[in-house]
Protein backbone atom coordinates (compact mmCIF):
# COMPACT_ATOMS: atom_id res chain seq x y z
CA UNK A 1 0.00 0.00 0.00
CA UNK A 2 1.20 3.52 -0.70
CA UNK A 3 1.84 5.39 2.58
CA UNK A 4 -0.98 7.75 3.58
CA UNK A 5 -1.30 10.31 6.35
CA UNK A 6 -4.50 10.09 8.38
CA UNK A 7 -5.46 13.48 6.99
CA UNK A 8 -5.41 11.95 3.49
CA UNK A 9 -7.39 8.95 4.69
CA UNK A 10 -10.02 11.19 6.27
CA UNK A 11 -10.32 13.29 3.11
CA UNK A 12 -10.78 10.17 0.98
CA UNK A 13 -13.47 8.64 3.21
CA UNK A 14 -15.25 11.81 4.40
CA UNK A 15 -14.11 11.20 7.96
CA UNK A 16 -12.70 13.10 10.92
CA UNK A 17 -9.34 12.45 12.59
CA UNK A 18 -9.42 12.25 16.38
CA UNK A 19 -7.44 13.73 18.00
CA UNK A 20 -6.83 16.36 15.36
CA UNK A 21 -3.10 16.54 16.08
CA UNK A 22 -2.78 12.91 14.87
CA UNK A 23 -3.54 13.93 11.27
CA UNK A 24 0.10 13.43 10.32
CA UNK A 25 0.22 9.78 11.46
CA UNK A 26 1.24 7.62 8.50
CA UNK A 27 -0.30 4.22 7.69
CA UNK A 28 1.23 1.78 5.23
CA UNK A 29 -1.28 -1.08 5.35
CA UNK A 30 -4.94 -1.79 6.06
CA UNK A 31 -6.14 -4.69 8.20
CA UNK A 32 -9.64 -5.83 9.09
CA UNK A 33 -8.75 -8.80 11.31
CA UNK A 34 -6.76 -8.30 14.52
CA UNK A 35 -5.60 -11.92 14.32
CA UNK A 36 -3.49 -11.01 11.26
CA UNK A 37 -0.19 -9.22 11.85
CA UNK A 38 0.20 -6.31 9.46
CA UNK A 39 3.99 -6.19 9.19
CA UNK A 40 3.79 -2.40 8.68
CA UNK A 41 2.14 0.56 10.43
CA UNK A 42 -1.50 -0.24 9.75
CA UNK A 43 -4.97 1.23 9.79
CA UNK A 44 -7.45 -1.17 11.39
CA UNK A 45 -10.89 -0.85 9.77
CA UNK A 46 -13.64 -1.98 12.15
CA UNK A 47 -16.18 -3.81 9.99
CA UNK A 48 -19.47 -5.21 11.29
CA UNK A 49 -20.32 -8.63 9.82
CA UNK A 50 -22.79 -11.39 10.59
CA UNK A 51 -20.08 -13.25 12.52
CA UNK A 52 -18.41 -10.42 14.44
CA UNK A 53 -17.96 -6.65 14.73
CA UNK A 54 -14.51 -5.15 14.47
CA UNK A 55 -15.53 -2.43 16.92
CA UNK A 56 -15.43 -5.10 19.62
CA UNK A 57 -11.73 -5.70 18.96
CA UNK A 58 -10.27 -2.20 18.99
CA UNK A 59 -8.30 -2.92 22.15
CA UNK A 60 -6.35 -5.66 20.37
CA UNK A 61 -5.76 -3.74 17.15
CA UNK A 62 -2.47 -2.25 18.32
CA UNK A 63 -1.03 -5.70 18.95
CA UNK A 64 -1.75 -6.54 15.32
CA UNK A 65 0.27 -3.55 14.15
CA UNK A 66 -2.41 -0.86 13.99
CA UNK A 67 -1.22 2.68 14.58
CA UNK A 68 -4.75 4.02 13.88
CA UNK A 69 -8.31 2.73 13.64
CA UNK A 70 -11.25 3.58 11.41
CA UNK A 71 -14.59 3.42 13.22
CA UNK A 72 -18.25 4.23 12.69
CA UNK A 73 -19.60 7.28 14.47
CA UNK A 74 -22.44 5.34 16.05
CA UNK A 75 -19.98 2.86 17.57
CA UNK A 76 -17.06 5.19 18.27
CA UNK A 77 -18.06 6.44 21.71
CA UNK A 78 -16.19 9.35 23.28
CA UNK A 79 -12.72 10.14 21.98
CA UNK A 80 -10.35 7.84 23.90
CA UNK A 81 -7.62 9.29 26.08
CA UNK A 82 -5.43 6.30 25.32
CA UNK A 83 -4.99 3.95 22.40
CA UNK A 84 -4.36 4.70 18.74
CA UNK A 85 -5.85 7.72 16.96
CA UNK A 86 -8.94 7.14 14.90
CA UNK A 87 -10.76 8.22 11.78
CA UNK A 88 -14.49 8.48 12.46
CA UNK A 89 -16.87 7.88 9.55
CA UNK A 90 -20.57 7.28 8.98
CA UNK A 91 -20.13 3.74 7.63
CA UNK A 92 -16.92 1.70 7.76
CA UNK A 93 -17.82 -0.57 4.84
CA UNK A 94 -18.44 2.46 2.62
CA UNK A 95 -15.22 4.02 3.88
CA UNK A 96 -13.23 0.89 3.00
CA UNK A 97 -14.52 1.11 -0.57
CA UNK A 98 -13.85 4.84 -0.77
CA UNK A 99 -10.28 4.38 0.41
CA UNK A 100 -9.76 1.58 -2.13
CA UNK A 101 -11.08 3.84 -4.90
CA UNK A 102 -8.74 6.59 -3.75
CA UNK A 103 -5.71 4.32 -4.10
CA UNK A 104 -6.86 3.02 -7.46
CA UNK A 105 -7.07 6.60 -8.74
CA UNK A 106 -3.76 7.65 -7.15
CA UNK A 107 -1.74 4.74 -8.58
CA UNK A 108 -3.69 4.42 -11.86
CA UNK A 109 -2.62 0.90 -12.87
CA UNK A 110 -3.97 -1.01 -15.82
CA UNK A 111 -6.66 -3.18 -14.23
CA UNK A 112 -7.38 -6.76 -15.29
CA UNK A 113 -10.55 -8.18 -13.70
CA UNK A 114 -11.24 -11.93 -13.79
CA UNK A 115 -14.63 -13.52 -13.16
CA UNK A 116 -16.34 -16.80 -13.94
CA UNK A 117 -18.20 -19.62 -12.25
CA UNK A 118 -14.96 -21.58 -11.92
CA UNK A 119 -11.35 -21.27 -13.02
CA UNK A 120 -11.06 -17.64 -12.02
CA UNK A 121 -8.59 -18.10 -9.15
CA UNK A 122 -6.30 -20.33 -11.20
CA UNK A 123 -6.53 -17.97 -14.19
CA UNK A 124 -5.72 -15.04 -11.90
CA UNK A 125 -2.72 -16.89 -10.42
CA UNK A 126 -1.35 -17.84 -13.85
CA UNK A 127 -1.96 -14.37 -15.27
CA UNK A 128 -0.15 -12.78 -12.33
CA UNK A 129 2.89 -15.01 -12.89
CA UNK A 130 2.93 -14.24 -16.60
CA UNK A 131 2.37 -10.48 -16.31
CA UNK A 132 5.01 -10.11 -13.59
CA UNK A 133 7.64 -11.06 -16.15
CA UNK A 134 7.09 -7.68 -17.80
CA UNK A 135 5.18 -5.35 -15.47
CA UNK A 136 5.10 -4.43 -11.79
CA UNK A 137 2.01 -6.32 -10.70
CA UNK A 138 -0.33 -6.63 -7.74
CA UNK A 139 -2.87 -9.47 -7.73
CA UNK A 140 -5.64 -10.71 -5.47
CA UNK A 141 -4.45 -13.06 -2.75
CA UNK A 142 -5.95 -16.57 -2.80
CA UNK A 143 -9.68 -16.09 -3.51
CA UNK A 144 -10.07 -12.55 -2.20
CA UNK A 145 -12.92 -11.81 -4.59
CA UNK A 146 -15.87 -10.59 -2.50
CA UNK A 147 -17.05 -7.34 -0.91
CA UNK A 148 -14.03 -7.46 1.41
CA UNK A 149 -11.43 -9.10 -0.81
CA UNK A 150 -11.83 -6.73 -3.77
CA UNK A 151 -11.17 -3.49 -1.82
CA UNK A 152 -8.31 -5.15 0.08
CA UNK A 153 -6.76 -6.07 -3.26
CA UNK A 154 -6.91 -2.43 -4.35
CA UNK A 155 -5.45 -1.33 -1.02
CA UNK A 156 -2.37 -3.46 -1.74
CA UNK A 157 -1.42 -1.14 -4.62
CA UNK A 158 2.04 0.38 -4.35
CA UNK A 159 3.72 3.34 -5.96
CA UNK A 160 4.80 2.23 -9.41
CA UNK A 161 2.34 -0.65 -9.74
CA UNK A 162 1.66 -1.01 -13.45
CA UNK A 163 -0.93 -3.80 -13.52
CA UNK A 164 -3.55 -4.86 -10.99
CA UNK A 165 -5.15 -8.28 -11.45
CA UNK A 166 -8.37 -8.51 -9.45
CA UNK A 167 -10.54 -11.59 -9.05
CA UNK A 168 -14.26 -10.87 -8.78
CA UNK A 169 -16.82 -13.34 -7.48
CA UNK A 170 -20.60 -13.17 -7.75
CA UNK A 171 -23.03 -14.68 -5.27
CA UNK A 172 -25.92 -12.21 -5.33
CA UNK A 173 -27.33 -10.05 -8.14
CA UNK A 174 -25.46 -6.75 -8.13
CA UNK A 175 -22.27 -8.10 -6.55
CA UNK A 176 -20.34 -7.65 -9.76
CA UNK A 177 -21.58 -4.11 -10.34
CA UNK A 178 -20.32 -3.05 -6.91
CA UNK A 179 -16.92 -4.64 -7.42
CA UNK A 180 -16.53 -3.33 -10.98
CA UNK A 181 -17.30 0.19 -9.78
CA UNK A 182 -14.28 -0.10 -7.48
CA UNK A 183 -11.77 -1.67 -9.87
CA UNK A 184 -12.95 0.03 -13.12
CA UNK A 185 -11.46 -2.66 -15.37
CA UNK A 186 -9.41 -2.10 -18.52
CA UNK A 187 -9.42 -5.83 -19.31
CA UNK A 188 -12.31 -8.16 -18.45
CA UNK A 189 -11.61 -11.91 -18.41
CA UNK A 190 -14.53 -14.36 -18.20
CA UNK A 191 -13.62 -18.01 -17.65
CA UNK A 192 -16.90 -19.93 -17.58
CA UNK A 193 -20.61 -19.95 -16.79
CA UNK A 194 -21.80 -22.93 -14.78
CA UNK A 195 -24.27 -24.15 -12.15
CA UNK A 196 -22.84 -22.17 -9.24
CA UNK A 197 -24.91 -20.06 -6.80
CA UNK A 198 -28.12 -21.13 -8.49
CA UNK A 199 -29.97 -20.59 -5.21
CA UNK A 200 -29.29 -16.87 -5.51
CA UNK A 201 -28.87 -16.33 -9.28
CA UNK A 202 -31.75 -18.56 -10.42
CA UNK A 203 -30.44 -20.45 -13.45
CA UNK A 204 -27.56 -20.53 -15.91
CA UNK A 205 -28.96 -17.57 -17.82
CA UNK A 206 -29.02 -15.63 -14.56
CA UNK A 207 -25.40 -16.60 -13.88
CA UNK A 208 -24.44 -15.49 -17.40
CA UNK A 209 -26.19 -12.15 -17.01
CA UNK A 210 -24.28 -11.36 -13.83
CA UNK A 211 -20.90 -12.49 -15.17
CA UNK A 212 -21.48 -10.59 -18.41
CA UNK A 213 -21.81 -7.35 -16.50
CA UNK A 214 -18.03 -7.31 -16.15
CA UNK A 215 -17.73 -6.83 -19.91
CA UNK A 216 -20.32 -4.04 -19.76
CA UNK A 217 -18.26 -2.37 -17.01
CA UNK A 218 -15.11 -2.03 -19.13
CA UNK A 219 -13.61 1.42 -19.31
CA UNK A 220 -13.49 3.13 -22.74
CA UNK A 221 -10.91 1.40 -24.90
CA UNK A 222 -11.05 -1.74 -22.79
CA UNK A 223 -10.71 -5.34 -23.95
CA UNK A 224 -12.76 -8.44 -23.17
CA UNK A 225 -10.97 -11.80 -23.05
CA UNK A 226 -13.58 -14.55 -23.38
CA UNK A 227 -13.41 -18.33 -23.12
CA UNK A 228 -15.21 -19.10 -26.37
CA UNK A 229 -15.32 -22.83 -25.56
CA UNK A 230 -18.24 -21.85 -23.31
CA UNK A 231 -21.12 -20.65 -25.51
CA UNK A 232 -22.61 -18.48 -22.79
CA UNK A 233 -19.28 -16.72 -22.34
CA UNK A 234 -18.80 -16.36 -26.10
CA UNK A 235 -22.22 -14.68 -26.25
CA UNK A 236 -20.91 -11.89 -24.00
CA UNK A 237 -19.13 -10.36 -26.99
CA UNK A 238 -20.17 -6.75 -27.56
CA UNK A 239 -19.84 -4.62 -30.69
CA UNK A 240 -18.63 -1.62 -28.68
CA UNK A 241 -15.78 -3.50 -26.96
CA UNK A 242 -12.58 -4.99 -28.36
CA UNK A 243 -12.80 -8.74 -27.80
CA UNK A 244 -10.25 -11.55 -27.89
CA UNK A 245 -11.68 -15.07 -27.93
CA UNK A 246 -9.81 -18.09 -26.59
CA UNK A 247 -10.43 -21.74 -27.50
CA UNK A 248 -8.57 -24.62 -25.91
CA UNK A 249 -10.86 -27.20 -27.55
CA UNK A 250 -10.15 -26.05 -31.10
CA UNK A 251 -12.13 -23.98 -33.57
CA UNK A 252 -11.90 -20.42 -34.80
CA UNK A 253 -10.72 -17.89 -32.23
CA UNK A 254 -8.07 -15.25 -31.63
CA UNK A 255 -6.09 -17.57 -29.35
CA UNK A 256 -6.18 -21.27 -30.27
CA UNK A 257 -4.52 -24.48 -29.01
CA UNK A 258 -3.06 -27.01 -31.45
CA UNK A 259 -1.53 -30.41 -30.88
CA UNK A 260 -2.54 -30.97 -27.27
CA UNK A 261 -0.35 -33.70 -25.77
CA UNK A 262 0.34 -35.43 -22.47
CA UNK A 263 3.04 -33.66 -20.44
CA UNK A 264 3.18 -36.16 -17.55
CA UNK A 265 1.62 -36.19 -14.08
CA UNK A 266 -1.77 -35.51 -15.59
CA UNK A 267 -0.68 -32.25 -17.18
CA UNK A 268 -1.04 -31.34 -20.83
CA UNK A 269 0.92 -29.15 -23.21
CA UNK A 270 -0.16 -27.45 -26.41
CA UNK A 271 1.12 -25.14 -29.10
CA UNK A 272 -0.88 -21.92 -28.73
CA UNK A 273 -1.38 -19.47 -31.57
CA UNK A 274 -1.97 -15.85 -30.51
CA UNK A 275 -2.05 -12.42 -32.16
CA UNK A 276 1.51 -11.91 -30.85
CA UNK A 277 3.00 -15.18 -32.03
CA UNK A 278 3.03 -18.91 -31.31
CA UNK A 279 4.34 -20.58 -28.17
CA UNK A 280 4.09 -23.89 -26.32
CA UNK A 281 2.08 -23.68 -23.11
CA UNK A 282 2.10 -26.18 -20.24
CA UNK A 283 -0.19 -25.44 -17.28
CA UNK A 284 1.40 -26.23 -13.90
CA UNK A 285 -1.65 -28.21 -12.75
CA UNK A 286 -2.99 -31.60 -13.85
CA UNK A 287 -6.12 -31.68 -15.97
CA UNK A 288 -6.83 -30.66 -19.53
CA UNK A 289 -9.37 -28.10 -18.30
CA UNK A 290 -6.49 -25.98 -16.99
CA UNK A 291 -5.19 -25.45 -20.52
CA UNK A 292 -7.97 -22.93 -21.11
CA UNK A 293 -7.07 -21.09 -17.90
CA UNK A 294 -3.42 -20.94 -19.00
CA UNK A 295 -4.42 -19.61 -22.41
CA UNK A 296 -6.54 -16.87 -20.88
CA UNK A 297 -3.54 -15.93 -18.72
CA UNK A 298 -1.23 -15.91 -21.75
CA UNK A 299 -3.67 -13.62 -23.56
CA UNK A 300 -3.57 -11.15 -20.67
CA UNK A 301 0.25 -11.27 -20.81
CA UNK A 302 0.15 -10.52 -24.51
CA UNK A 303 -2.14 -7.54 -23.94
CA UNK A 304 0.33 -5.94 -21.50
CA UNK A 305 3.29 -6.48 -23.82
CA UNK A 306 5.00 -9.44 -22.16
CA UNK A 307 7.34 -11.65 -24.17
CA UNK A 308 5.33 -14.79 -24.97
CA UNK A 309 8.16 -17.28 -24.40
CA UNK A 310 9.00 -15.75 -21.03
CA UNK A 311 5.33 -15.56 -20.04
CA UNK A 312 4.71 -19.19 -21.02
CA UNK A 313 7.70 -20.32 -18.96
CA UNK A 314 6.33 -18.40 -15.97
CA UNK A 315 2.92 -20.03 -16.40
CA UNK A 316 4.46 -23.51 -16.43
CA UNK A 317 6.02 -22.96 -13.00
CA UNK A 318 3.48 -20.56 -11.50
CA UNK A 319 2.54 -20.91 -7.84
CA UNK A 320 -1.19 -21.51 -7.49
CA UNK A 321 -3.66 -21.13 -4.64
CA UNK A 322 -4.12 -24.02 -2.23
CA UNK A 323 -6.40 -27.02 -2.86
CA UNK A 324 -6.96 -26.35 -6.53
CA UNK A 325 -5.88 -29.42 -8.52
CA UNK A 326 -2.69 -29.74 -6.48
CA UNK A 327 -1.04 -33.12 -7.12
CA UNK A 328 0.64 -34.26 -3.93
CA UNK A 329 2.37 -37.46 -2.83
CA UNK A 330 2.90 -39.06 0.53
CA UNK A 331 3.88 -42.63 1.38
CA UNK A 332 3.40 -43.76 -2.20
CA UNK A 333 -0.14 -42.35 -2.33
CA UNK A 334 -1.03 -39.72 -4.92
CA UNK A 335 -3.54 -37.13 -3.68
CA UNK A 336 -5.32 -34.87 -6.15
CA UNK A 337 -6.25 -32.06 -3.78
CA UNK A 338 -9.06 -30.07 -5.41
CA UNK A 339 -10.93 -29.51 -2.18
CA UNK A 340 -11.36 -25.74 -2.26
CA UNK A 341 -14.71 -25.74 -4.05
CA UNK A 342 -16.91 -27.76 -6.39
CA UNK A 343 -19.68 -27.62 -8.96
CA UNK A 344 -20.88 -30.38 -11.29
CA UNK A 345 -18.64 -29.42 -14.26
CA UNK A 346 -15.54 -29.06 -12.09
CA UNK A 347 -16.10 -32.39 -10.34
CA UNK A 348 -16.54 -34.11 -13.71
CA UNK A 349 -13.32 -32.50 -14.94
CA UNK A 350 -11.49 -33.63 -11.80
CA UNK A 351 -12.76 -37.20 -12.26
CA UNK A 352 -11.41 -37.13 -15.82
CA UNK A 353 -8.06 -36.00 -14.47
CA UNK A 354 -8.07 -38.79 -11.90
CA UNK A 355 -8.83 -41.34 -14.62
CA UNK A 356 -5.84 -40.09 -16.63
CA UNK A 357 -3.28 -40.45 -13.83
CA UNK A 358 -0.85 -43.35 -14.11
CA UNK A 359 -1.25 -45.40 -10.94
CA UNK A 360 -0.46 -48.96 -9.91
CA UNK A 361 -3.19 -49.21 -7.28
CA UNK A 362 -6.78 -48.13 -6.83
CA UNK A 363 -8.51 -44.90 -7.79
CA UNK A 364 -10.47 -43.28 -4.97
CA UNK A 365 -12.73 -40.25 -4.98
CA UNK A 366 -13.71 -38.47 -1.79
CA UNK A 367 -16.57 -36.26 -2.98
CA UNK A 368 -18.81 -34.04 -0.93
CA UNK A 369 -21.81 -31.79 -1.20
CA UNK A 370 -21.86 -29.25 -4.02
CA UNK A 371 -23.55 -26.26 -2.40
CA UNK A 372 -26.08 -23.72 -3.64
CA UNK A 373 -27.38 -25.73 -6.61
CA UNK A 374 -31.01 -24.83 -6.00
CA UNK A 375 -34.00 -27.14 -6.59
CA UNK A 376 -32.04 -29.43 -8.96
CA UNK A 377 -29.37 -30.21 -6.35
CA UNK A 378 -30.37 -33.84 -5.81
CA UNK A 379 -30.48 -34.62 -9.54
CA UNK A 380 -27.15 -32.89 -10.15
CA UNK A 381 -25.51 -34.86 -7.35
CA UNK A 382 -26.83 -38.11 -8.84
CA UNK A 383 -25.52 -37.13 -12.29
CA UNK A 384 -22.06 -36.55 -10.86
CA UNK A 385 -22.30 -39.81 -8.95
CA UNK A 386 -23.01 -41.63 -12.21
CA UNK A 387 -19.60 -40.51 -13.48
CA UNK A 388 -18.01 -42.47 -10.61
CA UNK A 389 -19.04 -45.89 -11.93
CA UNK A 390 -15.47 -46.91 -12.85
CA UNK A 391 -13.88 -45.95 -9.53
CA UNK A 392 -12.42 -48.48 -7.14
CA UNK A 393 -13.72 -46.60 -4.09
CA UNK A 394 -16.13 -43.69 -3.59
CA UNK A 395 -16.43 -41.92 -0.25
CA UNK A 396 -19.47 -39.62 -0.39
CA UNK A 397 -19.55 -36.90 2.24
CA UNK A 398 -22.21 -34.63 3.72
CA UNK A 399 -25.78 -33.79 2.80
CA UNK A 400 -25.27 -34.54 -0.89
CA UNK A 401 -23.44 -37.78 -0.22
CA UNK A 402 -26.50 -40.03 -0.42
CA UNK A 403 -27.37 -38.75 -3.90
CA UNK A 404 -23.75 -39.05 -5.06
CA UNK A 405 -23.70 -42.64 -3.84
CA UNK A 406 -27.09 -43.44 -5.37
CA UNK A 407 -26.02 -42.10 -8.74
CA UNK A 408 -22.82 -44.14 -8.66
CA UNK A 409 -24.57 -47.39 -7.74
CA UNK A 410 -27.28 -46.84 -10.36
CA UNK A 411 -24.55 -46.40 -12.97
CA UNK A 412 -22.92 -49.69 -12.04
CA UNK A 413 -20.49 -49.08 -9.18
CA UNK A 414 -20.83 -52.07 -6.82
CA UNK A 415 -22.38 -51.00 -3.49
CA UNK A 416 -19.47 -52.52 -1.62
CA UNK A 417 -17.16 -49.92 -3.12
CA UNK A 418 -19.24 -46.99 -1.83
CA UNK A 419 -19.42 -45.54 1.65
CA UNK A 420 -21.36 -42.49 2.81
CA UNK A 421 -20.13 -40.48 5.79
CA UNK A 422 -21.41 -37.33 7.52
CA UNK A 423 -18.31 -35.16 7.54
CA UNK A 424 -14.65 -34.66 6.66
CA UNK A 425 -13.35 -36.32 9.80
CA UNK A 426 -15.28 -39.52 9.10
CA UNK A 427 -14.12 -39.46 5.47
CA UNK A 428 -10.48 -39.17 6.52
CA UNK A 429 -10.89 -42.08 8.92
CA UNK A 430 -12.26 -44.32 6.14
CA UNK A 431 -9.54 -43.45 3.63
CA UNK A 432 -6.64 -43.48 6.09
CA UNK A 433 -7.63 -46.97 7.27
CA UNK A 434 -7.65 -48.51 3.79
CA UNK A 435 -5.51 -46.48 1.38
CA UNK A 436 -2.26 -48.10 0.24
CA UNK A 437 0.87 -47.23 -1.70
CA UNK A 438 0.09 -46.99 -5.41
CA UNK A 439 -3.41 -45.59 -4.85
CA UNK A 440 -4.62 -42.21 -6.13
CA UNK A 441 -7.21 -40.20 -4.19
CA UNK A 442 -9.25 -37.29 -5.53
CA UNK A 443 -10.62 -34.95 -2.85
CA UNK A 444 -13.28 -32.46 -3.94
CA UNK A 445 -16.38 -30.72 -2.56
CA UNK A 446 -17.75 -27.26 -1.89
CA UNK A 447 -15.63 -25.49 0.67
CA UNK A 448 -18.35 -25.65 3.36
CA UNK A 449 -17.70 -29.39 3.60
CA UNK A 450 -14.09 -28.78 4.64
CA UNK A 451 -12.51 -31.62 2.67
CA UNK A 452 -9.20 -29.76 2.70
CA UNK A 453 -8.83 -31.47 6.09
CA UNK A 454 -8.96 -34.84 4.34
CA UNK A 455 -6.22 -33.85 1.89
CA UNK A 456 -4.11 -32.40 4.68
CA UNK A 457 -4.57 -35.51 6.77
CA UNK A 458 -3.46 -37.74 3.91
CA UNK A 459 -0.32 -35.84 2.90
CA UNK A 460 0.55 -33.65 5.89
CA UNK A 461 0.23 -29.88 5.84
CA UNK A 462 3.93 -29.31 5.15
CA UNK A 463 4.08 -31.43 1.98
CA UNK A 464 4.67 -29.50 -1.24
CA UNK A 465 2.87 -29.94 -4.54
CA UNK A 466 4.31 -32.81 -6.54
CA UNK A 467 6.48 -31.90 -9.49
Amino acid sequence: MIPLRLAEVAAAVDGVVEPADAAGTVVEAVITDTRVRAGAPALFVALPTAAADGHDHLATAERAGAVAVLVAADRAGPSPGEGPPRVVVADTWAALGALASHLRAAVAPRVVAVTGSYGKTTTKDLAAAAVRTARRTVASRASHNNELGVPLTLLALETGTEVLIAEIGVRLPGDLDAAAALVRPDVAVVTAVGPVHLETLGDLDGVAREKGRLVAALRPGGTAVLNADDPRVAAMRRDDVTTLTVRAAGGAADVVADGVRDAGDGRVAAVVRTPWGTVEVTPPLPGRHHLGNAMLALTVAGLVGADLEVAAAAIATAPTSASRSALRRSGGVVVLDDAYNASPPTVLAALTTLAGLTVTGRRWAVLGTMAELGPDAAALHREVGAACADLDRLVAVGAGGADLAAGAVAAGLPPGRVVTVPDAEAALAVVAAEVAAGDAVLVKASRVVGLDRVAAGLVGTTEGAAA
